[in-house]
């Protein structure tokens, strides 16, 4: 699938993504110019299912990813880790507010 849209769950990146707001997310980007710092992105993560993460740092030549929640208490790579590219299901494209 190229396009996907998804409902925000929870508050990890609150202010800027809230609780019952939708993103689109595309794997074209990915595939086309990778991921960049400052980019939001969708994960599968093996224990705690899907999530969405600001990009903080691109690991190991592309490979991976240190990403992070903006909320204190948020389950991010400072609890489980650095995320490998494979585990990306797709790149923030658009966002639509539910506010």
């Amino acid at each position: 699938m190229i396009l996907q849209i998804l409902k925000v769950s929870e508050n990890s990146l609150v202010p800027d993504y809230r609780d019952g707001d939708f993103v689109f997310i595309s794997k074209i980007p990915i595939f086309l110019r990778g991921v960049c710092a400052g980019d939001v992105v969708v994960f599968a993560h093996p224990t705690k299912g899907r999530l969405i993460k600001r990009v903080a740092r691109i690991l190991d030549g592309g490979k991976a990813l240190w990403v992070l929640g903006l909320s204190a208490d948020s389950v991010d790579s400072r609890s489980f880790g650095p995320v490998s590219i494979r585990q990306v299901v797709g790149k923030v494209v658009w966002h639509v507010s539910a506010r």
